[in-house]
């Protein structure tokens, strides 16, 4: 294969470590080999997926109802992935937007999300960067950026959030959403954030509550807009959206509006 990504920055081939079929695909990732053509449409035209990437990239129904909702709100020119992994949102973004911004600090992630933004054809409206997403915020890496949203896919810290009745945010391993909120609010006030569909939706107003009266971010007026994602019939997350992109759009699987009458 020419592809480019094909490997690893010490020329070492990485295609056993993103292709694999029903006999070589690892035991435990049976269930998501099941459901590879609602990960994507085009599975068979070679899409790259590391093992991480089979459970945490976002299905492709999902991301493409997640991007649907935020250029019907804002119509962005530029929109900021903040943990690209395997490509699956960026993809849908690219598709609809002129600009992409990818960060991922994977090495092998972000080749799986370059080889396969080259399957959809929109690898060249993406920029991708190689790197941790705080850190490049910390040195000032997009300041010279007008960026119209941010979009948080983040780490949930494993599958124990299955068994928790409400998921606790602040509690979210590695990152907390105290944590992806500050980074993430200095670079645009239209934030998305995938999320368990068990999370806390009371830290999620506290935390623009926050923002609204400590760090002027938000309007007073403002609300957090709530996505519930659902495919063949079952919830498989939520998105919570900020800033401009609180608004209902008819194109959404199911919203649910937080203000503070719902918290009562």
């Amino acid at each position: 294969m020419s592809d480019e990504s094909s490997t690893s920055d010490d020329g070492e081939s990485i295609l056993d470590m993103v292709l694999f079929d029903e006999e070589t695909i690892p035991g435990y990732l049976k269930r998501y080999w099941r459901q590879r053509y609602k990960i994507s449409s085009k599975f068979d035209e070679g899409l790259w997926l590391n093992e991480v990437s089979w459970y945490s990239i976002t299905p492709e129904r999902v991301a493409k109802s997640i991007a649907d909702h935020i250029v019907a709100c804002i119509r962005p020119k530029i929109v900021l992935d903040a943990f690209a992994g395997a490509g699956g949102n960026i993809i849908q973004f690219a598709l609809q937007i002129d600009k992409v911004i990818a960060v991922e600090s994977d090495p092998i992630a972000i080749r799986c999300a370059k080889h396969n933004a080259k399957l959809y054809g929109v690898r060249d409206k993406i920029e991708f960067i190689e790197g941790d997403f705080f850190e490049l915020v910390k040195e000032g890496r997009f300041e010279d950026l007008q960026i119209d949203a941010v979009f948080l896919s983040p780490p949930w810290g494993g599958p124990d959030y299955l068994y928790q009745e409400v998921f606790d945010l602040e509690e979210m391993y590695p990152y907390s959403l105290s944590t992806l909120m500050q980074a993430s609010c200095s670079l645009s006030r239209n934030l998305a954030l995938y999320l368990p569909r068990n999370s806390d939706i009371i830290q999620l107003r506290q935390r623009a509550d926050e923002y609204t009266f400590r760090h002027r971010l938000f309007n007073e007026d403002d609300k957090v807009l709530l996505s519930y994602l659902h495919s063949d019939g079952h919830c498989k997350a939520m998105c919570a959206y900020f800033g401009d992109l609180a608004k209902p759009a008819t194109k959404d699987f199911g919203t649910v509006m937080i203000d503070e009458d719902a918290l009562r």
